[in-house]
């Protein structure tokens, strides 16, 4: 399996926040906005609507437009995978 999220998107040169909110699960709504993934003395916490701080940031842009920006391999990603 694979899923790509979207919470996120520019639309003629405009910030736009995504969020899938089904009315039939709602325990399946979505985080919106632009989002940080920060890590804390241990603790990992994704902040959402662009409130996070960007130096705490551990996301990393890998696709835009369509263009693979980074190639990671697969034996680097078990090894993060592990911390």
């Amino acid at each position: 399996k694979c899923a790509f999220k979207c919470s996120y998107a520019v639309v003629n040169d405009e910030g736009v926040d995504v969020v899938k909110d089904p009315i039939t699960d709602p325990g399946k709504k979505s985080k919106k906005g632009k989002l940080t993934l920060e890590l804390t003395e241990g603790t990992w916490t994704t902040v959402a609507e662009g409130q996070g701080r960007p130096e705490l940031d551990q996301l990393v842009e890998v696709f835009r437009d369509g263009r693979l920006l980074v190639d990671i391999g697969f034996e680097a990603i078990r090894t993060k995978a592990s911390l």
